[in-house]
């Protein structure tokens, strides 16, 4: 029997149809290979936590700035990293994830565990402490944890809320450990502000907590809103740290560079201020040469990273400067132990690290490193 050509031409599109739907129920079920995840050295890196403020990826760059290996782990779009010299890191995951991930570096920079801090508390810097121990600081809540480093669980809290102000929370910021005491910036925000976003109010301080009671003691600091991490300098027996005052969109010039001797545990004299610097100051060193560096933003909120002398004290010179309207700005630095600066450098345009001479200030590379998403902090793992 011959068949009508259009029931013919119907008959074969469903052939067609049913072995297109069969090839891609295997292709479906196949078991495919997952892409490798970047085969990053267990040390001897730089750690980049990268975001575009949707995402966020850790990543890693060889200190030579010859390779970078990226996107080696998500995390949250807005995390910090706190390398442990046990092999692991913690990345501590803010507003949003309120959490915070061990990371062995060990056994390819998997995850050991993730584990939430309490709801929209904030947490905003971590400090490993001796026995096993990490602290972690909040925003939303005036005490700081006291966790155990293999799980993560709570032990105990220190409790702050005697440094509060008017509205209730103290702000606790960065976190250093270093010889038996944990040192806390309190930043102490009004969040109730008409006039400006989180605006400092009254003092702030830098707490010095005996980590064997807990006992604490307040220095009260010449300048507000300690917003840096606090760097130790071993040459000068010193915390370095910047205090900006109001900061960014609320630009003035009323914030400085100070330097806190551990040995006598005094503020000394800022090493520079905002107003002899003619910047913002976001951060703040002493390289091992004696001089400083900065990052921050002049008056039309670009993005500087520069050096100054603390014999003026003045600005000796800018090494990098990222015009607002190109977009992005420069994260923040981290002085190598090689004697090296790394820049995180969010240009919207050719985003990555770049790395300068500490003494002289000269960038060493030709053109950014890129880590794939912008990188937003950087930890330096021996």
């Amino acid at each position: 029997m011959q068949m009508d050509g259009a029931v013919l031409m119907r008959m074969r599109r469903l052939v067609f149809a049913a072995a297109v739907l069969a090839l891609c129920l295997c292709v479906a079920c196949a078991d495919f290979e997952r892409p490798r995840k970047p085969d990053a050295p267990a040390n001897g890196v730089v750690l980049v936590a990268g975001s575009d403020f949707s995402t966020g990826f850790l990543s890693a760059i060889d200190p030579s700035g010859a390779r970078a290996y990226r996107d080696i782990l998500p995390v949250f779009q807005d995390s910090s990293i706190h390398y442990d010299a046990g092999g692991a890191s913690y990345v501590l995951q803010r507003l949003g994830s309120d959490s915070v991930m061990r990371v062995d570096h060990n056994a390819g920079y998997l995850a050991q565990y993730e584990i939430s801090l309490g709801s929209k508390l904030n947490p905003q810097s971590i400090a490993l402490l001796p026995g096993g121990l990490f602290a972690v600081s909040f925003f939303n809540a005036n005490h700081i944890d006291i966790r155990s480093r293999s799980s993560g669980a709570l032990l105990s809290q220190i409790h702050i809320s005697a440094y509060a102000d008017a509205d209730g929370f103290a702000e606790a910021g960065d976190m250093l450990y270093h010889a038996g005491f944990l040192y806390v910036a309190i930043q102490r925000l009004n969040r109730g502000a008409t006039d400006a976003l989180w605006p400092p109010e009254g003092t702030s301080y830098l707490l010095k907590i005996d980590t064997t009671n807990y006992t604490i003691a307040a220095t009260t600091l010449s300048h507000t809103n300690p917003i840096s991490r606090l760097h130790y300098n071993a040459a000068r027996d010193s915390i370095i740290f910047a205090a900006a005052g109001r900061f960014a969109a609320n630009y003035q010039l009323d914030g400085a560079c100070l330097e806190f001797s551990v040995a006598s545990a005094t503020l000394l004299a800022p090493l520079i201020s905002e107003a002899q610097a003619g910047y913002e100051i976001a951060d703040c060193e002493i390289t091992a040469g004696g001089s400083g560096i900065f990052s921050g933003y002049d008056a039309a909120l670009n993005s500087v990273f520069g050096g100054f002398n603390t014999t003026g004290p003045q600005v000796t010179s800018i090494a990098a400067f990222l015009n607002r309207n190109n977009g992005g700005y420069l994260a923040g630095f981290l002085l190598h132990s090689n004697g090296n600066v790394y820049l995180a450098d969010r240009n919207i345009f050719q985003p990555g690290v770049r790395i300068f001479n500490g003494a002289t200030l000269a960038e060493l590379t030709a053109t950014t490193l890129s880590t794939g998403l912008p990188p937003l902090t950087l930890e330096e793992v021996p």
